[in-house]
């Protein structure tokens, strides 16, 4: 080998190790600054990790696998609410942090199906720990998907809502406790309207139901005394006409010929058969006005306190004749009166109770257009084991199914203006099941009429409360 050959090849070695140099000086470059890149990739893993480990939010990603999907990250909170060390949740089956309590097994294969069609799953519900203590658990679940539109992995987003639901059923229970209140107000406040209407409206109908008595006595007393008289002077007139029969034959013509001239003109035989007849009719009305009188005296005498036996057909009777005037245009009424014993109860209350059924059919019989030949008011009584039943059903207009639960609330009433107060049904239904431990219920049907039945506890009040 000649020199020259010689320094070639070294200048040639020299070129291929100052190519390596830098490449190898460029390896290293690349290496430190994917070192730095890593430790920045770290620093902002750890950053991100530290941030979702300082929220109050549980954070999880799971990966879908078969049967379960995968825990690929939790935040801490995730695993220290559940009762886990976050190293045995990683890696591990989602089904460690779904121990629902009480939720149908099925479940999760309805989550994964509402996942892969896309949709977002909000779940509330109880969950267990490993050492049986239990949590509510609010989540909201959504899909991820990769690049190439493939549904890989989930995350869920969600908290303790423990806490929120107790504070939410303190407000509920808070809230039913001001609304009770409310309505016991609301109640008292019209048994309150009611006793003050009632003992207005009692002593003035007492006291012209004792008005009226006095001159119907006095009435009574007048057609008496004139039946008496004009029986007397019919027996008189009688003796007259036979005592004539012995006078002398002239005189006695001429007596019957004037007789029977003044017969004629003053219509005799006419007012000999009618007089009795308007005295039968006169007294049929004086009694008739009594028995009303009586009946207004009893069903508005001040209430009492206390509750006593009393004949419940008897009360049923004097409110049928005091609300006459309200039905007997629109229907007929039938009552159907089994045996009853004597019932425990206030009489002036349910006496009220009975009324507003009464009126309530007489208003809806109107309403449907009938009149007195074809609406009818059937009230039915009967024992039925310890207690007293009253029904009282009309073939009136019906009430539609969405107003039947709204029929015993204050103020609520599908009659115009001026017609209905709204409070009729809502009193009854207090007195009956407040005041009487009754019951009072309602079937209605839309062109067929309505239905109510009250149901009383014989013995009284007391004697249901007691165990």
């Amino acid at each position: 080998m000649t020199a020259g050959q010689l320094a070639d090849g070294q200048r040639i070695d020299a070129v291929v190790c100052d190519a390596q140099t830098q490449r190898l000086a460029e390896l290293e470059s690349a290496v430190v600054a994917l070192r730095a890149e890593n430790e920045t990739l770290r620093a902002q893993l750890a950053l991100r990790d530290h941030a979702l480990d300082a929220t109050p939010s549980f954070f999880v990603i799971a990966r879908q696998e078969h049967p379960a999907p995968i825990i690929v990250y939790c935040n801490k909170i995730v695993a220290d609410t559940h009762g886990y060390a976050r190293e045995q949740l990683i890696g591990k089956p989602i089904t460690l942090l779904t121990q629902w309590v009480g939720r149908n097994p099925k479940s999760m294969t309805e989550v994964q199906e509402a996942l892969r069609a896309g949709q977002t799953v909000q779940l509330e519900d109880e969950v267990a720990r490993p050492d049986g203590s239990t949590f509510w658990l609010g989540v909201s679940i959504r899909p991820l998907y990769d690049s190439g539109g493939r549904f890989t992995h989930t995350v869920a987003v969600g908290a303790d809502i423990t806490a929120k639901r107790i504070e939410t059923h303190k407000k509920q229970e808070l809230q039913n406790k001001l609304l009770a209140e409310m309505k016991e107000r609301e109640r008292i406040g019209i048994e309150l309207q009611l006793a003050q209407k009632l003992e207005s409206v009692g002593r003035l109908a007492a006291g012209i139901a004792h008005e009226i008595n006095t001159p119907i006595q006095y009435v009574g007393d007048s057609v008496y005394f004139l039946r008496s008289a004009f029986e007397d002077f019919d027996k008189l007139f009688d003796n007259v006409n036979r005592a004539a029969a012995t006078l002398p034959e002239g005189a006695r013509e001429t007596y019957k010929h004037e007789i029977a001239e003044l017969e004629k003109k003053l219509d005799i035989e006419y007012l000999r058969s009618e007089v009795p007849k308007a005295f039968t009719r006169t007294f049929d009305g004086v009694e008739r006005v009594t028995n009303i009188v009586k009946a207004m005296k009893e069903f508005a005498h001040p209430d009492a306190i206390e509750q006593n036996a009393v004949d419940l057909l008897h009360a049923l009777e004097t409110t049928l004749l005091v609300a006459s005037n309200e039905y007997k245009y629109v229907a007929k009424v039938r009552t159907e009166f089994g045996e009853l014993p004597y019932v425990v109860c206030n009489v002036g209350e349910l006496n009220q109770v009975f009324l507003n059924l009464i009126v309530n059919a007489a208003h809806a019989i109107k309403d449907s257009g009938k009149d007195s030949d074809s609406g009818e008011i059937t009230i039915r009584v009967a024992a039925e084991d310890d207690q007293a039943v009253i029904r009282v059903r009309d073939n009136g207009c019906g009430v539609p199914k969405e107003n039947l639960s709204k029929l015993y609330d204050p103020f609520f009433t599908t009659k115009e203006v001026g017609r209905g107060t709204g409070q009729g049904l809502a009193i009854s239904h207090a007195i009956v099941v407040d005041k009487h431990g009754g019951e009072i219920s309602v079937n209605s049907e839309v062109g067929v009429g309505t239905e109510f039945t009250v149901r009383l506890p014989i013995a009284g009040r007391s004697a249901r409360a007691a165990p």
